[in-house]
């Protein structure tokens, strides 16, 4: 018999090599799902105990829900002192008092940096993980405001925001926070818009990540393609973006009407 000798081939070597970057690789892609998947949960803890602290907040008022965005000259920060528009006319703030805590819910995965910044009141009411549905749920009642819910566009178009918990008929899902974004590679933003008001709002484009944040709302579709959503009811659910662009789900009027694409329009 011929003697061979001994040690690997250059193919086996290289064969040897490919299969070790092949493992390599699937370990990293497996380490970054787990991780995700991890943030994913956080954020849904996150979304169910800022709408527990939102429905506890309307518990304490008589039913009525927290306004999506008006000056409260009460509200304080951490450490009690009184804050200045417009970080007092977000919701962040002025819910603070009805949620755990600030850290863990309202900000949270990489962001709780924020609250060691010399101007972390800012950048909590600015840019919280979830943003509010603000001009359909509360109603915006700021200058800035898409459809401010004035005495004048009530008269037109009727009563389109929802200011109590019995103006839902089925809460469950009535979309009141999502996961936003003010901008590109930057989650976070005190509000949602839904896909439509008296115009379309969203663009017919599908969302990516380098797509520009009113095009969906401020709506963050980060984890896979879907966005944490929690509703009226208190549940916490996970949607995609087809889910999301239902009217039925952001609106309690496009619900009563069973209308998808819904848009609020002058009463005849």
């Amino acid at each position: 018999m011929k003697n061979h000798p001994a040690g690997f081939t250059m193919v086996e070597l290289l064969v040897t090599i490919a299969i070790i970057a092949t493992l390599g690789t699937l370990s990293f892609a497996g380490v970054r799902c787990a991780r995700e998947k991890a943030k994913t949960v956080v954020e849904i803890n996150a979304a169910r105990n800022l709408v527990t602290g939102y429905l506890g907040y309307a518990a304490e008022h008589n039913g009525q829900v927290l306004a999506g965005y008006q000056t409260d000259p009460t509200a304080t920060n951490l450490e009690g002192q009184l804050l200045e528009f417009p970080i007092n006319a977000r919701y962040p703030w002025r819910l603070a008092p009805s949620v755990p805590s600030v850290k863990g819910v309202l900000v949270f995965n990489g962001t709780e940096a924020v609250l060691d910044k010399k101007d972390r009141d800012y950048r909590v009411s600015a840019a919280p993980n979830l943003g509010l549905n603000a001009t359909l749920v509360g109603g915006h009642f700021g200058s800035g405001s898409p459809l401010p819910p004035t005495a004048r566009l009530i008269a037109s178009y009727g009563k389109f925001y929802l200011s109590h918990l019995v103006e839902s008929d089925d809460p469950g899902k009535l979309i009141v926070f999502a996961s936003a974004r003010s901008g590109k590679n930057q989650p976070g933003y005190f509000e949602v818009r839904s896909p439509n008001l008296t115009t379309r709002v969203w663009s017919s484009k599908s969302f990516t990540p380098e797509s520009d944040a009113p095009d969906h709302g401020f709506v963050d579709f980060r984890w896979g393609g879907k966005a944490v959503v929690a509703m009226l009811g208190g549940n916490v659910e996970i949607k995609s973006e087809e889910e999301l662009r239902d009217m039925r789900r952001w609106s309690h009027q496009a619900a009563r009407a069973n209308d998808r694409e819904f848009m609020i329009s002058k009463a005849p």
